[in-house]
């Protein structure tokens, strides 16, 4: 199913391409949202049965399996670090303590701390990690962009909903 492979993928993004491990497990998920996306009321799958041939209209359903399988990797690699800024320390002394400082207070001076919930800089990516309508509608977003205007072999606009035309 996947409309790309790593060499495909290597070669457009270059040193910001993601590991060819990464890329596998994604790649089938990225090319499964198109799908979706390119499926109309009658199940007929456009890009299974009638592929673009126009270069141009190929290129675009390849880059955009790249953008949403980017958009995944992000997404998957700001779960990771909230997940690792998340829970509890033990200090040398025995005491236990959340990882995420708000303040930190010695005597009668006090200092307090950014947290990205509220430092008003969190990337969409960031954005979308508690949202997953937000996160939802990126992709779509992303798909319309690549995908408006773009036929199949056999005319049809591949963001056309309706009775596929036989």
């Amino acid at each position: 199913m996947a409309y790309i492979d790593y060499e495909y993928y290597k070669t457009l993004f270059g040193e910001k391409a993601i590991p060819e491990a990464d890329f596998n497990r994604l790649v089938w998920d990225s090319c499964k949202k198109i799908d979706n996306a390119t499926t109309g009321v009658d199940n007929v799958k456009k890009l299974k049965i009638a592929f673009p041939t126009d270069e141009d209209d190929a290129e675009a359903v390849k880059r955009c399996v790249c953008e949403l399988l980017s958009i995944t990797y992000k997404i998957e690699q700001a779960e990771t670090r909230v997940e690792a800024s998340q829970g509890y320390i033990t200090l040398e002394d025995g005491t236990v303590m959340s990882k995420q400082v708000a303040s930190k207070s010695a005597g009668n001076e006090s200092i307090s701390y950014v947290t990205s919930s509220n430092a008003g800089t969190a990337t969409l990516i960031d954005k979308c990690l508690a949202d997953k309508e937000a996160q939802k509608q990126l992709y779509d977003d992303k798909i319309r962009d690549y995908l408006s205007g773009i036929t199949d072999a056999n005319g049809v606009n591949l963001l056309y909903m309706g009775i596929y035309p036989r």
